[in-house]
């Protein structure tokens, strides 16, 4: 293929991809970190359409206002919530397993508790109800789990490779 040269607002926009895709503290869930790579990667090697064009400006238009809110959380913020969440969640799947409830009420619970885990991934946060619901559960779970004779429930996870990178950089400086 030949080398398509670009009006300067796409230039522009090229440039401002690849500044979002070099700000590390700059949080995108995987596949929208993989479709800003494909729209960046796409300069050059194919036609860029309208619909490209519009998807450009969306992302380069959320990063924006990333940049200008006030409470903003970076990358490694997002991924310790992530973390705890998934940790919270974890722990209510542990108290579930050891339940011994129905396995129809189970896959209903899994399933729900799959949902909100994908939204946490997601967006880094939980809404108020699903955080309330989630509580509900654990108070529920660990009374059946205590009245089976199970006390004490724990459960081990690993940090992230990124939040383990973060906090050795940070225990470094420190």
């Amino acid at each position: 293929m030949s080398y398509v040269d670009y009006p300067e607002k796409l230039n522009k926009v090229k440039r401002q991809l690849n500044h979002i895709l070099n700000d590390h503290r700059y949080y995108q869930p995987d596949g929208i970190r993989e479709f800003t790579i494909s729209m960046y990667n796409a300069f050059g090697k194919r036609k860029i359409t309208a619909k490209m064009q519009i998807s450009m400006d969306k992302i380069i238009n959320t990063y924006q206002k990333w940049l200008k809110s006030e409470n903003k959380l970076d990358k490694y913020e997002k991924l310790e919530r992530i973390e705890s969440g998934q940790y919270k969640i974890n722990l209510i799947r542990t108290l579930l397993s050891g339940c011994g409830y129905q396995p129809m009420y189970v896959a209903r619970s899994e399933e729900f508790l799959n949902s909100v885990e994908k939204q946490l991934r997601f967006n880094a946060q939980l809404s108020v109800k699903q955080r309330k619901a989630l509580n509900q559960m654990y108070k529920r779970f660990k009374a059946k789990c205590e009245s089976r004779g199970i006390h004490d429930v724990r459960i081990d996870m690993k940090p992230s490779k990124e939040i383990q990178k973060f906090l050795n950089i940070t225990n470094k400086q420190g």
